[in-house]
C-alpha cells in the first residue's frame, strides 16, 4: 500500500529533477502544487484510487497528473520519475540533501562545471572554483562542504521528546558561562515538531569565540564539525547535530524568526515585506537599505503588518490569514488542564498533587472523596466486545481498522483513539474527513494520546477542531514519570491550532 507521503515524496522529486534538466517552470510547479496536496491531505489517495474518485475534482490535479497518481498507488512506482533518475547522476540527486543547494543552483554547477559526484562538488568547493559563480559567498560554501560531509546522516531524525533534555541542559550549559545574556533553540524544536533533525542554538554574547571554545566541551560532544567566529558545528555521542550561532542584540528578533522557519511561513513574511518595500532576513527588517526593525519577534511582525504569530502556527497553513483577520488561536497551556482521563489506577494520588479535578482510570472503578475518578474502558474497534462496566468508552482505531468499522462505532464510544507510530511511518488508511464529521454530529471526541512515538498528525488535530470535534488530551500513564508525558500532547495539540475551549479536560469537572 502506497501512503500519502510516498506519492507526494515521489512527485516532490520529480519536480526537483526536471527543475535541475531545465524544464518549464510551470510544469515544474504543478507537480511541486500536486505533492502538496497530496502529503498535507487527509483523504488517503491509495482509497481514492482504488475506489475509482476521479482525481481531476482537486485543485490543481490536471489529467496527466491524475494518470500518474493512479500508476503510483497502482504500481508503487512512477514511470517518469524513474526515467529521469537514469537521464541525470545520481550525484546531482544526492545533493537536492544538502542545505541550500535546491535544483537551481544544483543546475548552476552543473552547466559550469560538469560535476556530477560528491567527492568533485567537495574538491570544487575546496579549491575556490564554486566561489566563481553568483551567489555561491562563504556561507554557501561552508554550508556545502558541510552537507557533503553529513550526507551520510541525511534524514535521520529524532522525537522531539527524545531531544528535549538534551536541549534544555544545552541552555543552562551555555547560560553558565559568563557574558553570555541569551540563549535560545530555534528551529523544528521551537515549533515543537513531533521530529527534529538538528538543533539550532542562538546565542548573544560579549565574547563570542570564547563561548564557542566552551561549547565543544559540552560532555556529549562526540565530533566538532567547525569552530568558527559567528557559528559552530558539532555533533553528539547520539549524532544529534548541534549549530551554535552568534547572534547580535540588535538583529536577535530577526536571527531568532529566521532560523525557527518555518522556511514556508518565512517565504511568505518576506513576500509581504517586498509587497510594502521593505527586505526581511537574519539580520533585520529594512527600508531603503535602514534597518527599521530586527531586535526583537514582535518588532518584525509589526513592521510588515502583522502580530505576533506563535512558533508552533509558523507553518503557512492560514496562520498568516487568521492574524490579519484578528482569528488567531489563543493556543492551549499545559496550565489549562485540570484532568487527565487516562491513567493507571495506582496514580490517582499522584494526579491529585497534580491539582486534577478528575481522573480517568483504565483498571478499575475507584471511588474518592477528594478527586473525581471514572472508569475508562478501551476497545479495540476490530474486535468490539464489551464484558464490564464503564464511565466513558474509548475505541481505539488500528492499522487495519476500516473507516465503516470506525462509522459503526460511533453511536456507542464517547472518545476515539487513532493508532500512529511515528518512527515507522505507521497509521489507519482511512477516510478522516468523513469520520471527524461524523464524530461531531455524535459528540465523540478525539483522544490525543501524548506518547511521543504516537502522537496523532497535528494537520488532523486542525482538521478535526475545524469539523467541530472536541479533544481530551491523555498521558495514558502507567508510572509516575509518564504522567509529565501529557506535554506532548499539548505541544501536538498547539500545532494543531487548539484553544482551551477545544479540550474538555481543561474544565474542573465533565
Amino acid at each position: 500500500m502506497v501512503t500519502n507521503a510516498q506519492i507526494a515524496q515521489m512527485l516532490s522529486q520529480t519536480a526537483d529533477l526536471l527543475e535541475i534538466k531545465g524544464e518549464n517552470p510551470f510544469k515544474v510547479r504543478a507537480y511541486r502544487n500536486a505533492a502538496r496536496l497530496v502529503e498535507n491531505s487527509s483523504k488517503d489517495f491509495n482509497k481514492l484510487v482504488k475506489e475509482g474518485f476521479d482525481l481531476t475534482k482537486l485543485p490543481g490535479i490536471g489529467n496527466d497528473l491524475s494518470t500518474y497518481i493512479k500508476e503510483i498507488v497502482t504500481t508503487g512506482k512512477f514511470s517518469k520519475l524513474e526515467e529521469l533518475k537514469k537521464e541525470i547522476p545520481q550525484g546531482l540527486v544526492d545533493m537536492l540533501s544538502i542545505e541550500g543547494l535546491g535544483p537551481k543552483r544544483i543546475k548552476q554547477i552543473y552547466d559550469a562545471f560538469h560535476i556530477t559526484s560528491l567527492d568533485e562538488l567537495k574538491k570544487y568547493a575546496e579549491n575556490g572554483e564554486l566561489d566563481k559563480l553568483p551567489g555561491f559567498g562563504p556561507k554557501l560554501i561552508e554550508k556545502i562542504l558541510k552537507g557533503v560531509k553529513q550526507l551520510k546522516k541525511a534524514g535521520i531524525r529524532f522525537l522531539w521528546a527524545d531531544v528535549a533534555d538534551i536541549a534544555e541542559d544545552l541552555r543552562e550549559y551555555l547560560l553558565k558561562f559568563p557574558g553570555v545574556e541569551i540563549v535560545e533553540i530555534a528551529g523544528s524544536y521551537r515549533r515543537r515538531k513531533e521530529t527534529v533533525g538538528d538543533l539550532d542554538i542562538l546565542v548573544v554574547a560579549e565574547d563570542y569565540p570564547k563561548v564557542s571554545e566552551y561549547f565543544i566541551k559540552y560532555h556529549r560532544v562526540k565530533e566538532v564539525h567547525s569552530a568558527g567566529l559567528t557559528r559552530s558545528t558539532v555533533f553528539l555521542d547520539n549524532d544529534l547535530q548541534i549549530d551554535l550561532r552568534a547572534v547580535g542584540k540588535e538583529s536577535y528578533g530577526a536571527a531568532l524568526h529566521y532560523f525557527t522557519g518555518s522556511k514556508a511561513h518565512n517565504i511568505e513574511i518576506r513576500k509581504i515585506a517586498i509587497e510594502k518595500g521593505m527586505k526581511v532576513n537574519e539580520y533585520g527588517v529594512y527600508k531603503d537599505n535602514k534597518r527599521i526593525a530586527g531586535k526583537t519577534e514582535e518588532e518584525v511582525y509589526k513592521a510588515v503588518g502583522l502580530c505576533y504569530i506563535e512558533p508552533e502556527l509558523r507553518e503557512n497553513r492560514g496562520e498568516i490569514e487568521a492574524c490579519l483577520k484578528g482569528n488567531l488561536p489563543n493556543l492551549i497551556t499545559l496550565n489549562d488542564i485540570k484532568g487527565d482521563l487516562n491513567i493507571n489506577c495506582n496514580l490517582i494520588d499522584e494526579a491529585i498533587k497534580k491539582g486534577y479535578k478528575f481522573v480517568g482510570v483504565r483498571d478499575k472503578k475507584i471511588k474518592r472523596k477528594n478527586i473525581q475518578v471514572y472508569k475508562i474502558l478501551e476497545i479495540d474497534l476490530n474486535n468490539f466486545q464489551i464484558n464490564e462496566e464503564y464511565d466513558f468508552l474509548t475505541g481505539i482505531v488500528n492499522v487495519n481498522t476500516s473507516t465503516d468499522l470506525v462509522l459503526n462505532a460511533l453511536n456507542q464510544v464517547d472518545f476515539l483513539r487513532f493508532f500512529r507510530d511515528i518512527k515507522n511511518n505507521i497509521e489507519p488508511k482511512i477516510d478522516y474527513d468523513l469520520i471527524f464529521k461524523e464524530m461531531a454530529k455524535n459528540n465523540v471526541k478525539l483522544e490525543i494520546i501524548s506518547k511521543p512515538n504516537n502522537l496523532i498528525k497535528d494537520t488532523l488535530i486542525k482538521k478535526a477542531i475545524e469539523t467541530g470535534v472536541k479533544i481530551s488530551i491523555v498521558s495514558n500513564a502507567n508510572k509516575k514519570e509518564e504522567l509529565d508525558f501529557i506535554k506532548y500532547g499539548i505541544n501536538q495539540a498547539r500545532r494543531g491550532w487548539a484553544e482551551s475551549k477545544d479540550v474538555i479536560n481543561t474544565n474542573n469537572y465533565l
